[in-house]
């Protein structure tokens, strides 16, 4: 009889899972602004079957390429989503195919949504990008006291702009990769103490994962609520993004998340994945991706004033590439690239109208694969007739 009732439970559970996941998948396709859909689980306002082929024939041939379990994809024109759609598997055991509400980690695209983030406070009049971030006058003087004078130097603007210090980089001895037990508090006591800056703040670029997480604390500092929650409040709920969240190790306590595949050493299983939150933490839906990238796009609707969007985008004088939290050029494009274990994506902002994010559950390990997967929906625009 116990196992009667114990298999009639495992049943009623499963239905009741079942149910909430069509229901919440429903309840996300109601947000979209659909002009055709294809089917019931993508977005495709191209009625010409020449090119629904060519976006079909186009990353598929990338998926085989690099040999990638799954795929999600959205394009917006101006303020449009015209085309979403998955590819591949969402969870390759069980043969369950992506489509557009699954969830993937988005990796360091974090760093400009962290940064929107630091923008609001701004706006607020919370900081400034000149405030200190340790030392008397520190921001996380009261929760990280230093006596180290260099680190009393690095400002709100060395962080986002990654010039706080090459002894912080992403490099085989991130800061960021050590001490896996340590909470997120500890592991910055542990760093500061240990890998402090050798060198003025300012004086070089290094790309630093760790400047991010400290970025994370300045927002829990001055909004005095959990960062997650202060993002959610005033970016996500804004726009109407649901499906972001912070990751956790195990996907199956995510609704829609997908599985994670690699084909090296590195599990991306074994990452302390909560403590990355605003720095490579979040999981989110392409789609939702788009949203995030239209409401900073410069093109109205904006959850930022004009003036704070290129002040975000313009680049530093240590690295013309980089600005606050995004990759930038000449042409009035901005992008980040994400990369974990398992996991790839991209976003990018045109000043030709376009936004877009790809999204992957396993990342190559060749090295033209982040080129290609730059070009891909660049190559997409180009060979769309519909869009020429």
């Amino acid at each position: 009889m116990g196992l009667v009732i114990r298999v009639r439970f495992w049943l009623g559970s499963l239905a009741f899972i079942m149910r909430l996941k069509l229901f919440l998948f429903f309840f996300f396709l109601s947000s979209l602004p659909i002009v055709y859909a294809e089917d019931s689980f993508s977005i495709n306002t191209f009625e010409n079957k020449a090119d629904r082929e060519f976006i079909d024939k186009t990353i598929e041939q990338f998926i085989q390429r690099y040999q990638i379990s799954g795929l999600s994809i959205a394009i917006a024109k101006q303020e449009d989503i015209i085309f979403a759609k998955g590819y591949g598997f969402a969870d390759i055991d069980n043969r369950v195919p992506v489509n557009i509400t699954h969830k993937f980690r988005i990796a360091s695209l974090s760093k400009p949504i962290t940064t929107v983030a630091i923008m609001k406070l701004m706006e607020e009049g919370k900081l400034h990008l000149e405030d200190k971030i340790f030392g008397r006058q520190g921001i996380l003087n009261d929760l990280f006291p230093v006596k180290n004078k260099l680190l009393h130097q690095i400002t709100v603007r060395h962080l986002l702009e990654h010039t706080a210090g090459k002894k912080w980089t992403n490099d085989s001895d991130d800061p960021m990769s050590h001490k896996d037990k340590l909470s997120q508090a500890d592991l910055i006591r542990w760093v500061l103490k240990e890998k402090p800056i050798d060198k003025k703040p300012g004086t070089e670029y290094a790309y630093s994962n760790f400047g991010y997480c400290l970025l994370g604390r300045v927002i829990e500092k001055l909004s005095g609520i959990p960062y997650k929650q202060y993002v959610q409040k005033n970016i996500f709920q804004k726009i109407g993004a649901k499906s972001f969240s912070i990751a956790e190790k195990n996907p199956s306590n995510s609704v829609f998340e997908v599985s994670y595949y690699s084909d090296t050493d590195w599990s991306p299983y074994n990452i302390s994945i909560e403590r990355m939150d605003s720095h490579g933490g979040w999981i989110a839906n392409a789609v939702d991706l788009v949203k995030f990238l239209l409401s900073i796009d410069g093109r109205g609707h904006d959850i930022l004033n004009k003036e704070t969007i290129k002040l975000m985008t313009t680049p530093s004088r240590k690295n013309h590439s980089y600005a606050l939290g995004w990759n930038v050029n000449k042409y009035n494009n901005w992008w980040h690239v994400g990369s974990l274990p398992g996991s790839a994506s991209i976003m990018v902002r045109t000043e030709h109208g376009y936004s877009w994010a790809v999204l992957l559950n396993k990342r190559s390990e060749e090295n033209t694969f982040f080129v290609e997967l730059d070009k891909l929906t660049w190559n997409l625009i180009a060979g769309i007739k519909a869009l020429n």
